[in-house]
């Protein structure tokens, strides 16, 4: 950005205000910008209180595999606090036309615009997670081939969270199998823990987890 610190706007004023001030240049990844507010940070506080919850049963699951899966999952949440993450396109130009697209700042906004990033990480029922070397238009299926799922893996659903915070829930069986889904730079991918291991403890874990990772800022 040309211009970063913190910004005083007018009352009233918007996040478009903020952005103008600030005066992002070409080497920002506006798709990977993030908007976070103290009050979202309150509820993901919640959200991450829940997800280690159900984490904290699973090194009793009778599947070895599984149990591994919780650890890796454990140690990604110990490294990603709550933030407050809003999703939202920094687009000016979107912003004024579409002014549900662009709020009223409020005080102790932050703003977060990071460079484009490299690489997409793939995490969640896998050996190990992986960061990889992001390939343009390249399905999120065909990143697997290079991040070997686990056997706590779900045969199913695979989630992919862009860098803009869209969280999308893929078909990846011969049944339900879901059209290619290119992952842009800075994404993630999610492979989720099988339902049948986790029916009995949270079956929405793994869309919650999803949802999670989510509102995280894009590693730059």
């Amino acid at each position: 950005m040309q211009s970063p610190g913190v910004v005083q706007v007018k009352q009233g004023g918007r996040i478009s205000d903020v952005l103008n001030a600030v005066r992002p240049d070409a080497a920002a990844y506006l798709l990977g910008g993030s908007l976070q507010r103290e009050h979202e940070r309150q509820d993901q506080v919640r959200q991450r209180a829940g997800l280690l919850h159900t984490l904290g049963q699973l090194p009793q699951h009778e599947d070895l595999d599984v149990r591994a899966a919780g650890d890796l999952l454990h140690d990604w949440l110990d490294a990603h606090p709550a933030t407050g993450r809003v999703r939202l396109v920094l687009d000016r130009r979107l912003m004024q036309v579409q002014p549900l697209n662009n709020p009223i700042a409020r005080q102790g906004d932050s703003i977060i615009i990071p460079l484009r990033p490299q690489t997409v990480h793939v995490i969640g029922a896998v050996t190990q997670p992986c960061e990889l070397p992001h390939q343009p238009l390249q399905d999120a299926k065909t990143y697997l081939a290079h991040c070997p799922t686990s056997g706590a893996a779900d045969p199913d659903t695979l989630y992919v969270v862009q860098p803009d915070g869209l969280v999308q829930a893929l078909g990846v069986a011969a049944w339900n199998r879901a059209d290619p889904q290119a992952v842009a730079a800075g994404g993630t991918i999610y492979v989720p823990i099988r339902e049948s291991a986790l029916k009995r403890i949270d079956a929405s874990f793994n869309e919650d987890f999803a949802s999670f990772v989510a509102t995280q800022p894009v590693d730059p």
